[in-house]
């Protein structure tokens, strides 16, 4: 469902896995290009599996725009979600910023990282401030009456030379990152090793029915059993 959706926005489609489910990627998704399958060498966490992937697109497609999507998410509204990708996708081209897409909070969650986002770029795009990670239920119940936090979603769109920049500047050890080392790369996730510290990070926020089935809770609003 993840690739058929991006397949209906994105010009091309590249699918990150690990060398252990690169072969099963490949006879799964039989319309994607072999060389599109980019495979990690071992697992080190989203920000150095980022890197591998983009640094590969680039090499390849030149300085395009890049979404990175978990393949693991649920959308409800994919209408909306390509319209806000579309969005996500045309900011990112013509911008020096890192794009995130900012889900709309619907209660005081505790199990995702939120956004506080800032006075607006253009219109549709805001300046994000700062991630808090996880707050505790009081702290999250505060950012929803604030009313401009959003959810971090994962989902993120960034021109190729921008993120390469971007990792230079904040995050060295991962701008080194190549297959025949990739095992020396520390284990980090991008919040982490870049997105919490770069200073120019835009959001574009959506409401288009997200979950990140990440628990049996989430998975029985997913199934409707609720």
């Amino acid at each position: 469902m993840t690739f058929a959706r991006a397949a209906r926005t994105a010009d091309s489609v590249y699918v990150s896995t690990t060398e252990a489910y690169a072969a099963k990627t490949r006879d799964f998704l039989p319309e994607l290009p072999a060389n599109h399958v980019i495979a990690e060498p071992s697992r080190r966490n989203t920000a150095p599996a980022i890197a591998l992937s983009c640094f590969a697109i680039e090499a390849r497609e030149g300085d395009c725009a890049i979404a990175v999507l978990a393949s693991d998410h649920y959308i409800a509204d994919e209408d909306e979600f390509r319209r806000v990708l579309a969005r996500a996708f045309d900011y990112a081209e013509r911008a020096g910023d890192l794009v995130c897409i900012g889900i709309a909070p619907t209660e005081p969650n505790t199990g995702f990282g939120y956004l506080e986002l800032g006075g607006e770029i253009e219109p549709g795009v805001e300046r994000v401030v700062r991630f808090t990670e996880k707050p505790s239920r009081e702290v999250a119940q505060q950012f929803l009456r604030a009313g401009n936090y959003a959810w971090n979603a994962s989902m993120f769109v960034w021109r190729a030379s921008v993120f390469r920049a971007a990792l230079d500047a904040h995050a060295p050890e991962i701008a080194r990152v190549t297959r025949e080392r990739y095992e020396e790369a520390p284990s980090i996730s991008i919040d982490y090793a870049l997105m919490e510290k770069a200073p120019n990070v835009a959001a574009i926020r959506g409401d288009f029915g997200w979950s990140d089935v990440g628990s049996f809770e989430a998975l029985n609003r997913v199934l409707g059993r609720e």
